[in-house]
């Protein structure tokens, strides 16, 4: 949930894909064309995401979107699991 301060600027972004369209660049293609919708009809400001630590192919691919890591936060449940979390963020 987004706090009620930060709606119409920040907003979260996430993605998942079969096992066998890794690496189609389906993601790539589709994330881009959320966030050009956040930019241009949303008017957000900032977007995050956040991974789990040990999945390189989507860190990978969000750095090359131009996101920044911001922490890793160890032991951290992600969609009911524990793990290490990485938080990242870019600007719209």
């Amino acid at each position: 949930m987004i706090p009620e301060i930060a709606e119409g600027y920040l907003g979260e972004i996430g993605y998942r894909f079969m096992r066998e369209h890794w690496g189609c660049g389906f993601a790539y293609e589709a994330v881009s064309a959320v966030i050009e919708h956040c930019k241009s009809t949303l008017d957000l400001k900032r977007l995050f995401a956040t991974i789990d630590n040990k999945n390189m192919k989507s860190i990978k691919l969000i750095e090359k979107l131009g996101f920044t890591l911001i922490a890793v936060l160890p032991e951290s449940n992600l969609r009911g699991r524990v793990t290490d979390v990485a938080y990242y963020s870019r600007k719209v």
